[in-house]
């Protein structure tokens, strides 16, 4: 099983880790429940949850339970048609009112694969817990991390398959973007140890459709102030930024040769992992704190395990949503 978050923190829920999560692949689309969920590979079904305020939904329920409703238990009902079956189920927590719902074709009542997938649901639905308010903000952003490094891991799919074609444009674009990522993640770091916190400043990890995000000589001039890099590492980043720049904008009306892209693709390869040793080294100062993302409370750092390895499996997976990077999580 692995964790997901709704995106506003509100409830946490395990589900498993053959399941990808729907709503965000579809270009345009909001991400607002109702929140649908179904297997990468072999899809019987859709499970779909929504939350929304008590007294909202149910304001007689809000009424009796001022402090919130205590104890989850779930109601079950059916509302199927000719063409799909759905069993709808039907809960309360604490200040939030629930609907589940598990969406399947008609003529798959009564598959034993139908039945495996609902005994799935059921633990899905107990798993669930209804976040404080106080630490919905941490919840929500805790779960943008965990995509950050999700991405992060990812890229490197794409750094490997682009060293194999020799692809050295793509190979500069990659590396710069890996170069970017493990910086915000070292600056994060450093917020963190400098104030003892738990609090993710967000703006470096995460930017919104339309969101004016922190661009990368920003992010360049940020570690120098938080003392990740130094005025060397600064200047050579500042050059092959640069550099990077003519590669993938001017390539045809500058003067640079393709012969050119190999070394500076080797400088960016060389950049990128010494940026990258920064970052683990950052991480080692956090792991041993009771605080931050690397900190023991939210226990990232961990020796890895089966279950680990699928749950990032899957997290590449829902980064890449191509066949060709898909990694197997399925057990044998």
């Amino acid at each position: 099983m692995k964790h997901w978050t709704e995106p506003n923190g509100i409830f946490l829920i395990q589900i498993p880790t053959e399941w990808r999560y729907v709503n965000p692949i579809v270009e345009g689309e909001k991400e607002e429940s109702p929140y649908s969920f179904q297997p990468y590979e072999d899809v019987n079904g859709c499970f779909q949850i929504s939350c929304y305020p008590l007294e909202t939904l149910a304001p007689k329920l809000a009424k009796k339970y001022p402090g919130g409703v205590p104890n989850l238990k779930w109601r079950t009902s059916r509302m199927d048609d000719t063409e799909f079956c759905t069993h709808v189920f039907f809960g309360a927590l604490a200040d939030q009112a629930l609907i589940g719902k598990y969406i399947y074709n008609a003529n798959l009542e009564s598959d034993e694969r139908i039945n495996e997938e609902l005994r799935l649901v059921d633990n899905v639905l107990k798993s669930l817990v209804i976040v404080p308010p106080p630490d919905r903000k941490l919840a929500s952003d805790m779960e943008k991390f965990d995509r950050f490094r999700a991405a992060l891991a990812a890229s490197y799919d794409l750094l490997d398959n682009a060293i194999e074609s020799d692809s050295f444009i793509e190979v500069i674009a990659v590396c710069a973007n890996q170069i970017d990522a493990f910086l915000r993640l070292s600056i994060v770091i450093a917020i963190q140890l400098r104030d003892q916190t738990d609090e993710v400043p967000i703006k470096y990890l995460f930017q919104a459709e339309n969101e004016r995000g922190l661009m990368e000589r920003k992010i360049y001039d940020d570690a120098l102030k938080y003392n990740v890099i130094g005025d060397v590492d600064h200047e050579e980043l500042d050059s092959l930024y640069k550099l990077r720049n003519r590669v993938i904008h001017r390539y045809i009306i500058s003067d640079i040769k393709t012969r050119d892209l190999p070394s500076i693709a080797v400088r960016y390869f060389d950049a990128s992992e010494k940026i990258r040793l920064i970052l683990r080294d950052f991480e080692d100062l956090q792991k041993g704190c009771q605080y931050g993302v690397y900190g023991k409370k939210f226990m990232k750092f961990y020796e890895p395990y089966d279950e680990t390895t699928k749950r990032l499996f899957a997290d590449v997976n829902d980064k890449h949503l191509i066949g060709k990077f898909a990694r197997k999580i399925k057990n044998d």
